[in-house]
């Protein structure tokens, strides 16, 4: 096994964490197994790993009596995508070392790596690289027909996700296309519903001529002419005021100031500001005059403009809108009206648009389902391997099958799949959700583990109890096969069978003792002859003979034999 390419659990550490108040545990490459009794500890372990590796948290499992929780993994780091995943989230690089730290706290919760705050998300993201972890989800995760898709692309996901990408985009267009076409079906179906209802809206409308703006307009006009006596009275002050000499005293000022400036520098500026107010002044002057000039009453646009306002606040409280949203809806109905004559054109592209689209969609998904038939084949065939290595003498095919209607057009593809496994000759495929049994399961979990691990490089494997319902022969099956998946990465297993203990590298006991009215977690690493007692413990289930022992010891040297 090459480990400088990998990356590797070196070390945990577990600060109150439910039972456990303070352990510190090396990991090395190759198999690692994890015994101890119920409810020592194991399963917190699991949970340990699972908060380095992104699973959510939650104050409850802070130790009571403390204020928070702490894990910490440290990871060897070899692996060229781990490295690039942390330079893009500028984790810093420490010795080919990866120190991830989260803190559960009764409020707040940290994580933190190599010393950088970091994300949930941000964490995920660096842990698919780091490890696998099984557990008893993963088994009905296999059991479930709606995870088959996802499973058969995660078998090769770089190859699958360009392809799938490609498909979720043309999907999203012809959606999008065959909503506006279906909108304009809708438009269609009220005119034709209601075409004499919409014609008459369309003339009444029509002919108010509306025009932004208009509103303001009118209150304008009807202001001055409402109060033309008034206006007209302080237009003519506003002229006497004009006509006087100021604006000749502001001219004299400006020349007396223009000739005094040639003595007294100091007073260009202002010379030059007095004269510019002069001339707007003056043109502002002649502009005012105009106005006024144009003053006059006309009764007869009072009337008019009093009853275009009238019919105006009618026509919004007829149809409830303001005059912007009448001119739209004026401008809506000539749509489905055809009065701009290209309803049915519209129709006709869209239907058009909507239908390429969806051709578009069916090439990608085309392109989707080749590649995961191809794909299935691999699987098929190393699924096939592995369960026979695994003493499981059954067929094992998948089916999939791809739509030509447009409900094929799903999220995940134009597939329908479907594992099917033959238990006993001659009683035919049948859908591997129906017919499994918990022993099976477990295998056949296996089988998909150790080919989804090696096509995926997954770098560290951790197995929650994957050995469940599994004994005799199987179980020295179980325990080769965990152990030839370790020849090439690192894998962590909590097991109660002596067969997958006795093929370990590295043997880790965890155990709890009640002290001063608590319970304490501990771990240790067993020697060669701890080892062999624990696994005289695991035949025995209680006192251990001499015998046990030396069965034990003839497992351990026998790797299970």
């Amino acid at each position: 096994m090459d480990y400088n390419s990998l990356a590797m659990l070196k070390r945990l550490r577990i600060q109150n964490l439910a039972i456990i108040e303070n352990v510190d545990v090396s990991f090395h490459d190759g198999f690692t197994v994890l015994t101890g009794g119920t409810g020592a500890g194991k399963s917190l372990v699991i949970d340990s790993l699972s908060l380095l590796l992104g699973a959510r948290a939650s104050s409850e499992l802070i130790r009571e009596g403390a204020e928070k929780a702490t894990i910490e993994g440290v990871f060897e780091v070899r692996l060229s995508r781990l490295r690039a995943t942390l330079a893009k989230l500028e984790i810093p690089s420490f010795a080919d070392e990866l120190t991830i730290e989260r803190t559960i706290g009764r409020t707040k919760n940290y994580i933190k790596a190599n010393g950088k705050s970091i994300t949930l998300g941000e964490l995920s993201e660096i842990a698919s690289l780091l490890a696998d972890i099984h557990s008893q989800f993963d088994v009905i995760k296999i059991l479930n027909p709606e995870n088959y898709l996802s499973i058969i692309d995660g078998y090769s996901f770089e190859l699958v996700e360009p392809i799938k990408k490609e498909y979720t985009g043309a999907l999203n267009a012809y959606k999008e296309s065959k909503r506006k076409y279906e909108a304009l079906l809708l438009d269609k179906k009220r005119l034709d519903e209601n075409r004499d209802f919409l014609e008459y809206q369309y003339k009444e409308l029509k002919a108010f001529n509306l025009s932004e703006g208009e509103e303001e307009e009118i209150e304008e006009e009807l202001s001055r002419l409402k109060n033309f006596d008034k206006v007209y009275s302080l237009s003519k002050e506003a002229e006497e005021k004009m006509n006087s000499d100021s604006l000749d005293n502001l001219y004299e000022l400006k020349t007396i100031l223009g000739k005094l400036s040639s003595y007294m520098p100091s007073l260009k500026e202002s010379s030059q500001l007095i004269e510019d107010r002069y001339y707007e002044l003056d043109d502002l002057f002649k502009t005012l005059k105009k106005d006024f000039g144009r003053l006059d009453y006309d009764p007869d646009r009072l009337n008019e403009l009093t009853q275009r306002s009238f019919d105006l606040s009618a026509l919004k409280r007829k149809y409830k809108k303001d005059v912007p949203a009448l001119i739209a809806y004026l401008a809506e109905l000539e749509g489905m009206l055809g009065k701009d004559g290209n309803l049915e054109t519209r129709l006709e592209e869209s239907k058009k648009e909507m239908l390429e689209a969806r051709k578009e969609a069916f090439l990608r998904g085309n392109d989707l389902s080749s590649t995961r038939k191809s794909l299935s084949a691999s699987i098929e065939k190393e699924i096939k391997r592995n369960l026979k290595d695994l003493l499981l003498d059954v067929d094992f095919r998948i089916s999939l099958e791809s739509g030509e209607d447009n409900e094929s057009l799903t999220e995940n593809g134009i597939d329908k799949v479907d594992f099917l496994i033959e238990t006993n000759v001659g009683e035919g495929m049948k859908s591997l959700s129906k017919v499994v049994s918990g022993g099976e399961a477990s295998r056949i979990m296996l089988a998909f583990k150790a080919v989804f691990i090696a096509a995926n490089r997954i770098e560290t494997v951790i197995f929650d109890e994957i050995d469940t319902g599994v004994s005799g022969e199987a179980a020295y099956a179980v325990s080769k096969k965990i152990a030839e998946i370790a020849l090439s990465r690192q894998v962590i297993a909590i097991t109660h069978l002596p067969q997958v203990a006795s093929f370990s590298d590295h043997h880790i006991l965890i155990s709890k003792a009640v002290r001063d009215g608590r319970t304490y977690t501990s771990i240790k690493t067993l020697d060669l002859e701890g080892k062999i007692k624990e696994i005289a413990h695991l035949i025995s289930g209680g006192e251990i003979t001499e015998k046990q022992l030396a069965y034990a010891k003839e497992m351990v040297m026998n790797k299970g034999n």
